[in-house]
């Protein structure tokens, strides 16, 4: 017994290493805290991983992390504690295959799609070389802004995942032509995806479709896998027609409690009114500007969060 927990914490110090190492390189703040990598997505707002699990902070530990310049905090909390309706996507069952596709329209997508396509795993350089125009391809269907910024830094990501044995990415080869690319890493026993890009001009092939299906279904018969996580909603909100399309793959959508906390220092100045200047705001702000969506993102959260603490509920 005492062996086996000594591998254990070996394995989630090597884990943690390789993660810190990962962070550094990419240039994104980060800490462990709580069993988790709490990582910033920019204006010191942090998430955790895995973020679909939940996780309980006291007042004495958010007290510590504001010390630590941390503003806000998302993560999914304990039924029994303070936070608001959410989802998550979460899949455990180790015999996920097409019966986990509810919709006969899918499967059939799926099966048409396999007869055109196939997915392997690939390798981080593949993706420096060829992952340019799907990167550009799923940004503007996105309606994100997609300049020489954005594609250096998924630049940056691949030079620092390449090599680092958490990472992997996988590919959907229609011919000789990479179709679609999903990038992921390992943790806790649980696998999170972190990307997903794919080639317009190739969706008629069901690209994604035969990706998503054949890397989970192959992720999930790992012996050394117990989970795979897509996450908790983002702050920034999630098109509906993407999580349905989640959810009619299988991928284990939860209902879950989620809580935004917020620095005391800044929570004076959120609220109603920058929910209302938020709303405001021209589609195209939010197109050109992630550091826009994410505070429109933590604003209506907040505004949201308030709301149902407050309601009859």
């Amino acid at each position: 017994m005492a062996d086996s927990e000594t591998q254990e914490e070996g394995d989630r110090w090597r884990e943690e290493n390789y993660l810190a190492e990962f962070c550094q390189k990419i240039g994104v703040k980060f800490f462990f805290h709580a069993g988790r990598l709490w990582r910033s997505m920019g204006l010191r707002f942090y998430v955790p991983t895995p973020n679909s699990l939940p996780v309980s902070l006291t007042a004495n530990e958010l007290n510590l992390l504001w010390g630590h310049n941390v503003w806000f905090l998302q993560h999914a909390v304990p039924d029994e504690e303070e936070g608001f309706p959410s989802y998550a996507f979460l899949l455990r069952d180790k015999n996920y295959d097409l019966s986990h596709i509810k919709s006969s329209d899918r499967r059939h997508n799926i099966k048409r799609g396999m007869k055109h396509c196939e997915v392997t795993r690939i390798s981080l350089r593949l993706l420096l070389r060829e992952a340019e125009p799907l990167i550009v391809d799923t940004y503007k269907r996105q309606g994100r802004n997609c300049d020489k910024k954005v594609l250096e830094a998924w630049r940056r990501y691949f030079l620092a995942a390449d090599g680092n044995p958490l990472f992997r990415a996988w590919g959907a080869f229609v011919g000789k032509h990479l179709a679609a690319a999903k990038i992921e890493f390992v943790f806790q026993k649980g696998v999170h995806p972190e990307a997903l890009f794919s080639r317009t001009d190739l969706l008629k092939y069901y690209t994604m479709n035969v990706l998503l299906f054949i890397s989970t279904k192959e992720t999930m018969r790992s012996d050394d896998i117990c989970y795979l996580s897509h996450g908790l909603r983002p702050i920034t909100g999630e098109k509906e027609s993407l999580a349905n399309f989640k959810e009619s793959m299988g991928l284990g959508k939860i209902e879950c409690k989620e809580r935004l906390e917020i620095n005391p220092r800044v929570k004076p100045f959120l609220g109603q009114p920058v929910c209302s200047i938020c709303s405001y705001l021209p589609k195209k702000i939010f197109e050109r500007s992630e550091y826009v969506r994410l505070v429109a993102g933590i604003a209506f959260t907040y505004d949201r969060q308030i709301r149902y603490s407050t309601s009859d509920f």
